[in-house]
C-alpha cells in the first residue's frame, strides 16, 4: 500500500511572501506597536512625575508663605506683647510709690450722685480717663491718693499709643474698679456706673486661675459692627506680693493686619483667609468668596457682631477638624468637586489661624498642557504609522512576486546542474543567470562535479594506501612492549594495541577487559577517572603511576593520558611497564637514606669528640699557661721550650677541631649565615689589626693600600667574611718565603668586590691547584714544620659560596700565589642611607622624666653604631651593648635595663638561648626582648614570636618603623609604672 505525503507544497512565491511577514513585516509592527505603548506609558510616568513635583514644589512655596506671614503678625502682636508687660511692670512701680494729685488734674475730677470719683473734661491730648465708682468703699483721700499714683503713667501711656499704630487704647483696672484709660474717653457713655472690673472677662482671664504665670494674655477677638474694626486686646496682670491689685490691657485694631493678609499674592490663582478659634472667617478676599458658597454660610448675629463660619459649610467638615486638631499643616480636599490644596498655620499667642487656599489643577496645569499635546503628538504618529505600512505592504508584495519568478528560474538551472552531476555527467556549459549569488553557486557546483571526478579516480588508491598504512602500524605496534589504548569519557576501552603476547592484550581481546576498573582496584580507577576528565576538559595531557597484582608478582606501570585528535570525548594512553625504574628508585632511596644515617652519625661523632677533645686541651692549655707565668717557680730553658712545644701542639689541636667542626656544620647545612651590610674598610682594617702580630712574628711584611672611601659596603657576613679574610692571610704568612711579603686590597668588578692576597710563598703546581680546596688536603705533608689543618681554605671556599661569591686562585710554582674572593657589592648602604635620614629628621619620638636603659646585644660595630644613632632620637634614654650572648647575659642581671635587643647569630652562644636562659632568670623573665636579626625569612619571624619574643625586627633596620616600636613598648612601662 502506498503512503500518502500529506507535506503540503507551496510555491517559492508564497513562502517568499509568508516569510517577509513572518520575519520582518510582524517583528517591525510589533517593534512599532512597544515602542507606541512605551511613548503612552513615558508620557503618562513623565506627567504623574511632574504631578508630583509641582506637589511638592506647592507645598514647600505654600508653607514658605503661610511662615512669613504668621512670622509677620506675630513680630507686630509680640511689640504689643512687649508694651503690654512693660506697662504692667511701670504701673506696679507706681502703686508702690506715693504721689499726689496736681491742681491741673485735680480740677479735671469730679464726684457724682453716685459717689463716683471721674473726670470730667480733657484738658490736653496727653490726658488720661478716670472712673473710680463706689464697688468697694474708700474714703476721698484713698481714693486722690491712688488716682494719683496711676496718673504717673499717663505719658507713657500716650507714648505707648503714639509709638503704634496698632494700639486704639490702653487702660488699667484695679480689683476695686478703678479705671484708667487712654486716650480720653467719655466714662458715661462707655463705662457703667455699676461695673465691677473682677468680673470682667478682661479682668478675671488675667488672674491667678487663668494666667498662673503671670504673663501677657491675647483675649476674645470682636467684631465692630458700628465701624467694621476688629478688636484684640492683650493684657497682663499687675501683682502686689502675692495680691492682684489690677490688670492693665492694650486693644488694638486688627484691620491693618487682616488688610495685610489680604494683600498677599498667592501663586497657582490661589486665595487666604484669617480665622478664628471657632471657624470664624476673620478676613477673606473676594477670590474665596465664591469658592467658598458664602451664601449657603449662617449669619451669626449677636451684642453688635456678625461673622461668616467655615463649620457650616459641610464640604469642609474634614479640612476644619485637621485645622482644629494642629497648629500647623498641609491636606488635600475637595470643594464644588474639584480637588483643593490648604496650608495653615496658627499665629502665636493668639487664637489665630491663617490659612491659603490653592485649585490643585492650577499647580499642574502646565504639566496637564504638556499632557494633553504629547497625547495628541502620539496619536498623529500612530495614524501616520498605519498610513506608512499600507503603502509599504503594497509595494513589497508588487517586488516580492517579481523577486520569485527571478529566484525559482535560477533554481530550476540549478536543479538541472545537480541531476547531471549525479547521473555522471561531470562536463557542463556555465549558465546565466540574474543573480549573481545563484550563479556563483552554479558555477561552483559545475567546478564541485569536476573534482568528484577527479576525486572518484583517486579514491581506489588512497584505500589501497590506508590498508598499507594500517599494516605498517599494527608491526610497528607489535615491536614495542609499550600499551597504546583509546578510553572514552567513562572509562570504557574502546581500542587497545600491544603485542600479541601482553597479559592485558590479550584479556582485552577475550572480553574480559572491557573498562579501566576491570584493571586497577577502586581507589586507583577513581584517580584515573579524574585524570581522564581533566584532559578531556582542559586538552592537556597528563601522566599517572598505577600497579598491578600479575601472575609475575606487582607490576607498576607509567600512563600518559593525551586529548584524542579526533573526539573530543576521548582519550589515548601510552602505558609503559616501570617495575624495573622502581625498584632502581627504591634502592637509591635507601641508599640515600643510609648517607644521611652515615652523615647524621659523623655529626654525632665530631660533636661528641669536640667536646671529649676540649676537655683536656683546657687542662693541658691552661696549665701550660700557669707554668709559664708562674714567677714563684720559674722554668728552666730546656722546661720553657717544652712547655711551649705542649701549648703550640695545644692551639693546633684546638684549632683543627674549630675547622672541623665549622666544615661539618656546612656539610650538614646547620651553619647559620647573617647577610648583611658589611662596610669593607672596617673589615679590612680589623682583619689587618688581627694577623699582623702573627706577620711580624714570622717577619712577613703585610702591604696594604690605604682605603679612601668609608662608605664601600659588601653583602656578606661580617663574623664569616673576617674569618675567610684570615685563613688567607694566614696561609700566605705561613707558607711565604723567608723574609716574604704579602698583598692585601680589594677594588671592584662590575657590581661586585674583590678581596685579593697575594703572597711570595712557595707557589703550587698544577695538581696542587685541583686539591687545595678538597679537606685536609696540605702542601706541607713532606716539610711538617708548618702547621696547618688541611682544611681552611675547604671552608674558606664554601663559606663564600654560602655568601653567593666566589673564590679563584693562581699560581706559579717557586713565584708565589694569588687568592682573591669575590662578593656581591651594596650600591646604596643601608646603614648610610639610615644614618642620613636620621640626621634629616631631628625629632624626638618619646619624651619621659623617667630614664631608661636599653640593653643591645650584637657583634658587629656598624650594627652597634646605626642602633646607638637611631635610639639617641628617644629622649631620656641611655644604651648598653654587649658583642658576645655571655655578656649580654650579664649585663642583664646586673644593670637590669628596661628593653633588650637581641641579635640572633651571636658569636658563642645564639640569640635563642641567650632568650631562653633571661627567661629563667628571676631578674630578667620580665624584660621586654625585641629580635634583632637578618633571618628575615617568614619561618624565622614565626618562630621568634612564637618563643615569645615581643617583637621581631628583620634586617636591614628600617629606622621610623623600629623607633616607633620601641616607643610602643616604652609608652606601656610607663603606664604600667603609673598604674
Amino acid at each position: 500500500m502506498d503512503k500518502t505525503n500529506t507535506h503540503k507544497n507551496i510555491s517559492l512565491y508564497k513562502w517568499i511572501w509568508h516569510s517577509y511577514i513572518r520575519n520582518a513585516l510582524i517583528p517591525l509592527i510589533i517593534i512599532e506597536i512597544i515602542f507606541t505603548c512605551i511613548y503612552f506609558i513615558s508620557n503618562y510616568w513623565s506627567h504623574k512625575s511632574s504631578v508630583a513635583f509641582y506637589k511638592d514644589q506647592s507645598k514647600s512655596e505654600l508653607n514658605e508663605i503661610v511662615k512669613q506671614e504668621v512670622n509677620l503678625i506675630d513680630q507686630h502682636l509680640s511689640s504689643i506683647s512687649n508694651s503690654t508687660m512693660f506697662f504692667s511692670l511701670q504701673i506696679g512701680h507706681a502703686l508702690l510709690t506715693p504721689a499726689s494729685l496736681s491742681p491741673k488734674e485735680y480740677s479735671r475730677l469730679s464726684y457724682s450722685n453716685d459717689n463716683i470719683y471721674y473726670t470730667k473734661e480733657n484738658n490736653s491730648a496727653d490726658e488720661a480717663a478716670i472712673f473710680y465708682n463706689n464697688f468697694l468703699p474708700a474714703t476721698r483721700d484713698d481714693k486722690e491718693k491712688k488716682i494719683a499714683k496711676v496718673l504717673t503713667q499717663q505719658k507713657l501711656m500716650a507714648d505707648i499709643k503714639n509709638s503704634c499704630p496698632l494700639v486704639n487704647s490702653i487702660y488699667f483696672n484695679t480689683f476695686d474698679s478703678l479705671n484708667i484709660t487712654y486716650p480720653y474717653v467719655d466714662v458715661f457713655n462707655s463705662y457703667n456706673s455699676s461695673l465691677q472690673s473682677p468680673s470682667s472677662k478682661f479682668y478675671y482671664e488675667a488672674d491667678a486661675n487663668h494666667n498662673p504665670d503671670q504673663k501677657v494674655k491675647w483675649v476674645t477677638h470682636d467684631f465692630n459692627s458700628s465701624n467694621n474694626d476688629f478688636i484684640s486686646s492683650a493684657i497682663c496682670p499687675v501683682y502686689n506680693g502675692n495680691f492682684l491689685e489690677g490688670v492693665v490691657g492694650i486693644d488694638i485694631n486688627m484691620n491693618s493686619i487682616v488688610n495685610k493678609v489680604l494683600e498677599i499674592d498667592i501663586p497657582w490663582d490661589g486665595y487666604n483667609l484669617l480665622i478664628g478659634k471657632d471657624g470664624n472667617i476673620l478676613s477673606l478676599s473676594d477670590a474665596g468668596k465664591n469658592d467658598l458658597n458664602l451664601d449657603q454660610l449662617v449669619l451669626k448675629y449677636g451684642n453688635g457682631y456678625y461673622q461668616y463660619n467655615l463649620y457650616n459649610n459641610n464640604d469642609l467638615t474634614t479640612l476644619m477638624d485637621e485645622i482644629q486638631t494642629s497648629e500647623t499643616g498641609f491636606s488635600n480636599f475637595t470643594l464644588k468637586e474639584e480637588p483643593r490644596i490648604a496650608c495653615w498655620s496658627a499665629i502665636p499667642n493668639t487664637d489665630l489661624k491663617l490659612l491659603i487656599v490653592v485649585p490643585t489643577k492650577n499647580i499642574h496645569s502646565n504639566a496637564d498642557m504638556l499632557k494633553n499635546n504629547l497625547l495628541r503628538i502620539g496619536i498623529i504618529t500612530v495614524l501616520g504609522l498605519i498610513l506608512s505600512y499600507f503603502l509599504l505592504f503594497l509595494i513589497t508584495y508588487r517586488k516580492v512576486k517579481n523577486m520569485s519568478y527571478i529566484v525559482s528560474d535560477s533554481l530550476l538551472n540549478i536543479n538541472n546542474i545537480v541531476q547531471e552531476i549525479s547521473s555522471g555527467k561531470y562536463d557542463i556549459d556555465d549558465p546565466l543567470l540574474k543573480i549573481s549569488e545563484l550563479e556563483d553557486i552554479a558555477l561552483n557546483l559545475i567546478e564541485m562535479g569536476h573534482h568528484i571526478g577527479e576525486t572518484n579516480k583517486n579514491l581506489l588508491v588512497t584505500q589501497s594506501e590506508l590498508r598499507k598504512k594500517e599494516v605498517d602500524f599494527r608491526s610497528l605496534v607489535d615491536s614495542i612492549n609499550d600499551i597504546i589504548s583509546e578510553i572514552d569519557i567513562n572509562g570504557y576501552i574502546t581500542k587497545l594495541w600491544s603485542s600479541v603476547h601482553t597479559y592485558l592484550y590479550k584479556l582485552h581481546m577475550h572480553g574480559h577487559l572491557s573498562s579501566i576498573y576491570d584493571i586497577l582496584d577502586e581507589n586507583t580507577a577513581k584517580v584515573a577517572k579524574e585524570k581522564i576528565d581533566y584532559v578531556i576538559k582542559a586538552r592537556k595531557s597528563t601522566t599517572m603511576d598505577f600497579n598491578i597484582q600479575s601472575k609475575d608478582g606487582l607490576k607498576w606501570f607509567e600512563a600518559c593520558i593525551s586529548p584524542h585528535l579526533n573526539y573530543k570525548d576521548r582519550v589515548v594512553v601510552l602505558t609503559r611497564d616501570i617495575t624495573e625504574q622502581k625498584k632502581m628508585a627504591r634502592s637509591i632511596i635507601t641508599a640515600k637514606e643510609e648517607a644521611e644515617k652515615a652523615s647524621k652519625a659523623k655529626s654525632e661523632f665530631l660533636s661528641s669528640m669536640s667536646h671529649e677533645l676540649r676537655t683536656p686541651l683546657n687542662a693541658i692549655l691552661g696549665f701550660s699557661q700557669i707554668l709559664e707565668l708562674d714567677p714563684e717557680s720559674p722554668l728552666t730553658p730546656s722546661q720553657s721550650q717544652s712547655v711551649k712545644e705542649i701549648s703550640k701542639a695545644g692551639n693546633h689541636l684546638l684549632e683543627l677541631i674549630n675547622e672541623i667542626l665549622d666544615l661539618a656544620k656546612i656539610e650538614s647545612g646547620k651553619l647559620s649565615i647573617s647577610i648583611e651590610s658589611v662596610p669593607i674598610k672596617h673589615v679590612i682594617e680589623e682583619a689587618i689589626s688581627i694577623i699582623k702580630p702573627f706577620a711580624d712574628k714570622h717577619k712577613i711584611k703585610i702591604i696594604n693600600y690605604p682605603i679612601d672611601n668609608p662608605d664601600e659596603f659588601v653583602s656578606a657576613d661580617h663574623t664569616r667574611l673576617k674569618q675567610i679574610l684570615l685563613n688567607l692571610l694566614s696561609n700566605a704568612i705561613k707558607y711565604n718565603k723567608k723574609d716574604g711579603q704579602v698583598i692585601f686590597y680589594h677594588d671592584k668588578v662590575n657590581d661586585k668586590y674583590r678581596f685579593h692576597v697575594i703572597d711570595t710563598g712557595i707557589g703550587l703546581s698544577n695538581s696542587d691547584l685541583e686539591l687545595i680546596f678538597k679537606p685536609f688536603y696540605r702542601l706541607n705533608r713532606i716539610n711538617n714544620s708548618i702547621e696547618g689543618t688541611g682544611i681552611g681554605l675547604a671552608v674558606a671556599k664554601q663559606l663564600t659560596e654560602l655568601m653567593n661569591g666566589e673564590i679563584f686562585v693562581t699560581s706559579e710554582k717557586g713565584a708565589g700565589s694569588h687568592f682573591w674572593i669575590e662578593l656581591p657589592c651594596m650600591e646604596s648602604s643601608i646603614l648610610q642611607t639610615s644614618e642620613n635620614m636620621m640626621a634629616s629628621e631631628n625629632r624626638t619620638y618619646f619624651s619621659n622624666d623617667k630614664f631608661r636603659t636599653i640593653l643591645y646585644a650584637e657583634d658587629n660595630p656598624a650594627n652597634l653604631r646605626l642602633v646607638e644613632r637611631a635610639l639617641h632620637q628617644i629622649s631620656n634614654l641611655k644604651m648598653l651593648s654587649a658583642n658576645s650572648g655571655e655578656l649580654c647575659l650579664d649585663l642583664a642581671v646586673s644593670h637590669k635595663p628596661d628593653i633588650i635587643l637581641l641579635d640572633i647569630n651571636l658569636p658563642g652562644i645564639d640569640g635563642y638561648e641567650v632568650f631562653k636562659r633571661l627567661k629563667m632568670h628571676k631578674e630578667t623573665k620580665d624584660i621586654p626582648i625585641i629580635a634583632v636579626s637578618a633571618h628575615a625569612m617568614p619561618r624565622d619571624i614565626e618562630k621568634g614570636l612564637s618563643l615569645g619574643f615581643s617583637n621581631y625586627i628583620t634586617k636591614p633596620i628600617d629606622i621610623p618603623n623600629f623607633i616607633e616600636k620601641v616607643c610602643i613598648i616604652l609608652a606601656k612601662i610607663n603606664k604600667e609604672d603609673i598604674d
